[in-house]
């Protein structure tokens, strides 16, 4: 049992693991032999050289931030110090390391490294979870020569991609926003499954709510959160598959069928939203009702899987989807009706008004008063009428209402609002994608939520189609009795057919632009929505509440806004406030690009949820971080290159963050470990550390040390903090930042400097260790 574990009783030194399932877990693949064979052969040569008492001191740093930002989080710093705790090498790594090391290596050199630890090194870094910047070390390590030099690979790859993830994370906490929920679904694409681990407690670090790694969330004591995948939905075929169909109620312990209350429900839905059952999956519905009785408390259901009744893609329009604009009667007051009464104070003519399934006549802000023959709305109009006898009855019911003006004054407000032509979809909310799929059946990204080539065609297409865009698919028979009642009503008196534009009431309005978007909108999600919205209604009666939905495909952001418009309609139609704030959660592919775009769209999600782009870190698959030997026996070392980036800068240094007026942090400063520190107040010469004329005195309003002391005498010397902590450290040191460093276009550079002292150090040492060239 290694030192820490042993301590860990007393002194709670790593804290990150409080509260989680396994308080002291260590990966156990991060061991001496996870380095590079160089490092070893490099210490036999130390140690044949007579090295090693020799004291080095080691600057573990990057030279460029990474995502082309201003920024870095610091990451990793734990699971160093768990590294250096644990650092002996076994038998078995002895024997091997026999094997593997070119012959005539003394024995003496193989007894020395299984005694070999890290009690007499040194760990000096900043804290985990703070803003970084280029050329300042992260870590500095000093100690024996052979030991801090085996301790190099091992420490890069902790650091490296640790500080790369928490940072790809932070981008996406920012472009997100602080109320929009993130999580992590990335573990089946990442790069194995410690890069899937490291991956999930990282991204938390970073800003991520959750995670769906259940092992991360035992670990690291990370949200575990999920849904279910498409499988599940396709599992079920039809109702008749539903083994367990009752649900007791939450508070009474009363049971009902849940699959008869969703069906119920459908139906009162599917009037609503003019979306017939007929488009919608029974499978689907099966699916959603099981998991809805296995989670009556945290039902969240995906709604895309299903394209029902139609062999066209996601979002194709198709002749049966198409509507006319103006489908909904408007009410009889409204002020267009009322322009048209005080042309001819006998008449109140319906605008348009073709068929729609019954909505219930308390739920209609207008009654439907008819002359002269013409067809009434079918918002009141019997469903069950036989088509043979549909044209007597609706002239004796128009008959009647147009003695009964009263009582539609009683039911219809006046307030009207002008209508443009819903055909013209404002930029951003067009028809979803019509890109390809995967074999998964999910859309690609770019052809989602960026407007298609596709449309300019039907642009152009659109006055050739302008004379079919009222064509819907119809019974003959309604054909021909609208045919006669065209010809019959022709002396109507205007009911608006030529106008350029229509007046009707807010109320009506809103119910038709519904309808409209609807009706344009994929099948598979219509299905998927009024399945969910069905079954959700169901639990609701039974004294649970829904969570939400989540989206997989298609336009994000335009399915986004009408899942958003479905629920409010319903909230309002069934008196459930809280069914307007169902959660929206979006998944596909969704990078950081892709997030700023459904931001400039207006897009009404939740929760995203991320996997390949924050995972593999595609736009930068590694941060870059080196380790170079600063000092030697109290000599300074630097290495010389013809790329200046590439130039280190000698000697033990401090490290301090000074601050402005504004309290925002001005300016990192590098010195000499023997000069002294800055102080507040007093102005302080920054020069940059290779360009002469590059320099300004700064008058630092708060000064920050860096460095603590985290590794010493073989022990952990800081209390650490919990992975908690550490993540409301990462937000609290992005606050000290102004806002031109984070942007994610053109940010400010932030500013690394070197004290005056440190900078002619640096100079000189050049100097002298610079080939002096010799012309002929």
């Amino acid at each position: 049992m290694s030192s820490l574990n042993r301590e860990l009783s007393t002194d709670s030194a790593f804290a990150a693991g409080r509260n989680s399932w396994n308080r002291h877990y260590h990966n156990s693949v991060v061991q001496p032999l996870l380095t590079d064979l160089y490092q070893i052969t490099m210490a036999y040569a130390y140690w044949k050289s007579g090295k090693i008492d020799d004291h080095a001191v080691f600057d573990l740093f990057f030279r460029t931030n990474p995502f082309q930002g201003e920024f870095t989080i610091f990451a990793g710093l734990e699971e160093c110090l768990k590294f250096l705790d644990s650092f002996h090498y076994s038998e078995t790594d002895i024997e091997y390391l026999k094997h593997a090391l070119p012959q005539g290596i003394e024995d003496e050199f193989f007894e020395y490294l299984s005694q070999l630890t890290a009690k007499d090194v040194t760990l000096y870094a900043i804290e985990e979870g703070s803003v970084a910047f280029p050329r300042v070390p992260l870590i500095k390590v000093a100690g024996p020569l052979i030991i801090v030099q085996l301790l190099e690979t091992t420490l890069l790859t902790l650091v490296n991609y640790a500080s790369l993830m928490a940072t790809n994370a932070a981008r996406y906490r920012m472009v997100a926003g602080k109320h929009i929920h993130l999580l992590e679904f990335g573990l089946r694409r990442a790069q194995g499954p410690d890069g899937g681990l490291s991956a999930s407690k990282y991204s938390y670090i970073g800003g991520f709510d959750g995670t769906s790694n259940v092992l991360a969330g035992k670990l690291f004591n990370i949200p575990v959160k999920g849904t279910h995948a498409h499988a599940y939905i396709t599992s079920f075929t039809g109702i008749d598959e539903l083994k367990t169909r009752v649900l007791q109620h939450k508070e009474d312990g009363t049971t009902r069928d849940l699959l008869e209350l969703a069906m119920e429900h459908r139906a009162a839905i599917a009037s609503v939203l003019d979306v017939s059952t007929d488009e919608s999956s029974e499978g689907e519905l099966a699916a959603m009702v099981s998991f809805a009785i296995a989670f009556p408390d945290g039902f969240m259901a995906l709604v895309d899987t299903y394209d029902v009744k139609s062999d066209k893609a996601l979002g194709e329009p198709t002749e049966e989807l198409s509507d006319p604009p103006d489908s909904v009667v408007c009410d009889s007051l409204c002020a267009g009706r009322l322009l048209d009464q005080d042309a001819d104070a006998g008449s109140l003519l319906p605008v348009g008004c073709t068929a729609l399934p019954e909505i219930p006549e308390e739920e209609c802000n207008g009654c439907c008063a008819e002359e002269h023959g013409e067809t009434p709305c079918t918002l009141h109009d019997d469903v069950d009428v036989e088509p043979s006898s549909a044209g007597d009855e609706q002239e004796q019911q128009a008959e009647e209402e147009a003695t009964e003006p009263d009582a539609a004054e009683e039911s219809c407000p006046p307030p009207s609002i002008t209508v443009e032509d819903e055909d013209e979809v404002p930029v951003g909310e067009g028809e979803p994608g019509k890109g390809g799929s995967d074999e998964n059946g999910n859309e690609d990204i770019e052809d989602q939520n960026v407007r298609n080539a596709t449309e300019q065609e039907q642009e152009e297409q659109g006055e050739d189609d302008e004379s079919h865009e009222n064509q819907v698919d119809v019974p003959e028979e309604e054909i021909e009795e609208q045919k006669e009642e065209d010809d019959g009503g022709g002396d109507g008196g205007g009911g608006g057919g030529g106008e350029d534009e229509i007046i009707r009431c807010a109320n009506c309005e809103a119910l038709n632009t519904m309808i409209h978007h609807l009706k344009s909108v994929g099948k598979s999600f219509r299905s998927g929505l009024l399945n969910f919205c069905a079954v959700a209604l169901g639990l609701n009666d039974q004294g649970y509440r829904a969570i939400g939905i989540r989206i997989d495909s298609g336009d994000l952001a335009y399915l986004s806004c009408l899942a958003r418009e479905t629920f409010e309609r319903i909230a309002e139609r069934f008196k459930l406030p809280w069914f307007s704030k169902l959660t929206i959660v979006a998944s596909n592919d969704i990078n950081e690009d892709t997030i700023l775009s459904l931001n400039e769209q207006g897009h009404k999600i939740d929760c995203f949820g991320i996997g390949t782009h924050l995972v593999t870190c595609q736009r930068q698959p590694a941060l870059g971080c080196v380790y170079k030997m600063v000092e030697i026996n109290n000599q300074p070392r630097i290495k010389l290159s013809q790329d200046v980036g590439k130039v280190t800068m000698p000697g033990s240094k401090n490290v301090f963050r000074l601050y402005g007026a504004d309290g925002h942090a001005l300016i990192d400063l590098l010195q000499r470990v023997d000069e002294n520190p800055p102080e507040v107040g007093q102005k302080v010469l920054c020069r940059h550390p290779f360009q002469e004329s590059k320099r300004a005195y700064v008058i630092p309003t708060q000064v920050e040390p860096l460095y603590r002391v985290y590794w010493a005498e073989g022990r952990v010397a800081q209390v650490l903090p919990s992975l908690e902590e550490v993540r409301e450290r990462v937000q609290a040191s992005l606050r000290t930042l102004r806002q031109d460093h984070k942007r994610t276009l053109n940010p400010t550079p932030y500013k690394v400097a070197v004290s005056d002292n440190l900078y002619n150090f640096i100079h000189e040492l050049w100097l002298q260790n610079a080939p002096i060239g010799e012309l002929s």
